[in-house]
């Protein structure tokens, strides 16, 4: 009982790596479609000239 307290903090250490991970592959997510859109824009003003 007396390790408790290292098992919290490994278990919330873990998961707050976990987190932090998953948000940022959300940002890198948001900024690749943000990419790909101005990428989209740029061909299809190309495409029309």
């Amino acid at each position: 009982m007396d390790n408790l307290g290292f098992l919290f903090a490994a278990n919330a250490f873990v998961w707050a790596g976990i987190i932090y991970y998953l948000f940022t592959l959300k940002r890198r997510s948001l900024s690749l479609e943000r990419d790909l859109q101005l990428l989209k824009e740029v061909i299809e003003k190309e495409s029309k000239q």
